[in-house]
C-alpha cells in the first residue's frame, strides 16, 4: 500500500513541478530572499549615505542661509552707517562752507575799511598838499606882485635898507 499512497503525492506533486507558473513564482521568492538578505545592506547603506548628504546639504544651505542673514544685517547696518556718516559730512561741509563764507565776507570788509581809511589818508595827504601848493603859489604870487610894485616904486636907498632889514627879521625868525 505504500505503492498506492505515493502515487496519489506523486501524481499530485508531479504535474506541479513540470508547471513554470509554480518555478516563476519560486524563483521570484527566492530572488526576493536573497535579494533582501544580501541587497539590504549595501542598499540600505546606499539610502543612509543619500539621507545623509541630504542632511548635510541641508545643514549647509542653513548655514549659508544663516551667513547671507548676517551678511544681509550687515550690509544694512553699513548701509545705516554710510547714511548717517554721509549725512555727517555734508553738515560739516555746509558749516565749512558757512564758515568759509562768514571769513571771505569778514575778509572783505576788513579789506575794504583798510582801502577806505588808505583813501581818507591819501585825500587828506592830497588835500594838505593841495593847500600847500595854493599857499605857496599866493605867496610867491604876492613875492612877485609886491617885488614888482617895491621895484617900481621904490628907490634903489630904500630898496637897500628894506633889504637889510629884511634880511635881520628873517635871522631873528630863524633864531
Amino acid at each position: 500500500m505504500e505503492h498506492t499512497a505515493e502515487a496519489p503525492i506523486s501524481t499530485f506533486v508531479n504535474p506541479l513541478l513540470h508547471d513554470p507558473t509554480l518555478w516563476l513564482v519560486f524563483s521570484f521568492a527566492a530572488f526576493v530572499v536573497l535579494a533582501f538578505v544580501f541587497g539590504r545592506k549595501s542598499v540600505l547603506g546606499i539610502l543612509d549615505a543619500k539621507i545623509d548628504k541630504i542632511r548635510n546639504d541641508i545643514s549647509a544651505a542653513e548655514k549659508l542661509q544663516i551667513e547671507a542673514e548676517e551678511l544681509l544685517s550687515q550690509y544694512k547696518s553699513n548701509l545705516q552707517n554710510a547714511s548717517i556718516e554721509a549725512d555727517r559730512i555734508i553738515a560739516k561741509a555746509k558749516q565749512q562752507a558757512e564758515d568759509i563764507r562768514a571769513q571771505a565776507e569778514k575778509d572783505f570788509n576788513d579789506t575794504m575799511a583798510r582801502r577806505e581809511s588808505m583813501l581818507k589818508t591819501r585825500v587828506e595827504q592830497m588835500e594838505r598838499s593841495a593847500v600847500e601848493d595854493i599857499r605857496r603859489y599866493a605867496a610867491e604870487l604876492a613875492i612877485s606882485a609886491t617885488t614888482e610894485i617895491i621895484a617900481q616904486k621904490l628907490s634903489d636907498q630904500k630898496a637897500s635898507a628894506l633889504t637889510d632889514e629884511s634880511i635881520r627879521h628873517i635871522g631873528e625868525k630863524l633864531n
